[in-house]
């Protein structure tokens, strides 16, 4: 099974860390599961700068983990197992600082180390799996929505006309993932191997990210009105509000509801000029 889009945006690995480390916080001074060896806490003041300490290691730490997690990601798609044995790889590593303090502060007898590590891993495995089933469990739900999202906007039953283009894109391992009136598209951002397909639904604008690349989508979209209009962007001529010509630079001001600003590269201004109307383009002195 493969482990959810969701999981992995920037967005969402924050709050995963955020709730990690409230969660932790909040059982370990509810149940101090390290009885004798616990010296987690809030006070005296030497206890509580030795416990801050430790939870800025473990904050860096976590946060290194999750960067790389996500560069991995970006090559290969990891399955949930992997996922899962990535984030043990993690409470081991954290076990291990829990052991370094312990010992670099003289809290335990220079004894039985390993003993002391299984008992921390199994600490720190109880701790924070909640939380990290909990995060997997939500991101699966938001992936789940989004899929909703997108047969609601290739429902059968909503009425289409007939000359209406259908788009098919596919991921970069050649299954198909949307299919949507090529209308119904507003516009497509690159996001490192990713594209986020931004389109109408439900009276507001909704995304989907896709796994592939913005030439892949640029070749799919062939024939369409959706042109590329910065080396990251591809705009839906049809959903353009207005042009806006700054001295430094142009943007896109797009028809939906939040007037969605999208910035223009000079290579690809001309087109854009030839393709809009006047009443579409506006001129300024000023920056845009």
């Amino acid at each position: 099974m493969t482990a959810p889009k969701s999981f992995i945006k920037k967005r969402f690995l924050t709050f995963t860390v955020a709730f990690e480390i409230v969660f932790s916080i909040a059982f370990l001074i509810l149940y101090k599961p390290l009885s004798d060896t616990f010296w987690l806490a809030l006070s005296p003041r030497g206890t509580f700068i030795r416990t801050a300490l430790f939870y800025l290691s473990v904050l860096a730490l976590t946060i290194v983990s999750k960067v790389l997690l996500g560069a991995v990601e970006k090559r290969m798609e990891l399955s949930v197992t992997q996922m899962t044995l990535w984030h043990l790889g993690e409470f081991a590593c954290i076990s291990g600082i829990y052991i370094a303090f312990t010992y670099a502060f003289h809290l335990a007898p220079a004894t039985g180390q390993a003993q002391m590590f299984i008992r921390a891993f199994l600490c720190v495995g109880v701790i924070l799996f909640i939380p990290y089933l909990i995060c997997l469990l939500l991101a699966v739900i938001k992936d789940d929505r989004e899929e909703i999202r997108l047969l609601k906007l290739n429902n059968p039953l909503t009425p289409v006309p007939a000359d209406t283009p259908i788009i098919n894109l596919y991921d970069h391992s050649g299954v198909l993932r949307i299919s949507a009136s090529q209308e119904d598209i507003v516009y497509v951002e690159s996001q490192d191997n990713y594209v986020n397909i931004h389109y109408r639904g439900d009276d507001k604008l909704m995304s989907y990210l896709l796994r592939c690349s913005t030439a892949e989508i640029e070749e799919a979209l062939k024939g369409s009105p959706i042109v590329r209009c910065h080396r990251s962007y591809l705009v839906n001529l049809n959903r353009i509000k207005v042009l806006k010509h700054g001295k430094s630079r142009a943007t896109i001001v797009l028809s939906d509801k939040d007037g969605t600003e999208i910035p223009v590269s000079k290579s690809y201004y001309k087109i854009l000029l030839e393709a809009l109307t006047p009443g579409q383009i506006v001129r300024s002195t000023r920056n845009a």
